[in-house]
């Protein structure tokens, strides 16, 4: 809902939500936040490819993501 009335509308939303299934399926740029500042910045995809250990180890904790992360690790 949130994402088809920002396209609708042509606007831009900022949304702050831990739930990683949600971001990546509403959000296009992504910013990481640690500490208060700004540890990461980059598009859904681009999440995926960091190395930035706060980021991948926050994306990562989540069972489906490890899955996922362990798939493309054996070459899946």
């Amino acid at each position: 809902m949130i994402q088809e009335i920002t396209h609708e509308r042509n606007i831009t939303t900022v949304i702050i939500s831990h739930d990683m299934n949600s971001v990546m399926e509403i959000g296009e740029t992504i910013v990481f936040l640690k500490d208060g500042l700004i540890a990461w910045e980059g598009s859904n995809k681009e999440i995926f490819k960091t190395d930035n250990e706060a980021v991948t180890d926050f994306v990562y904790s989540s069972d489906l993501f490890k899955k996922v992360r362990i798939a493309q690790n054996e070459g899946f």
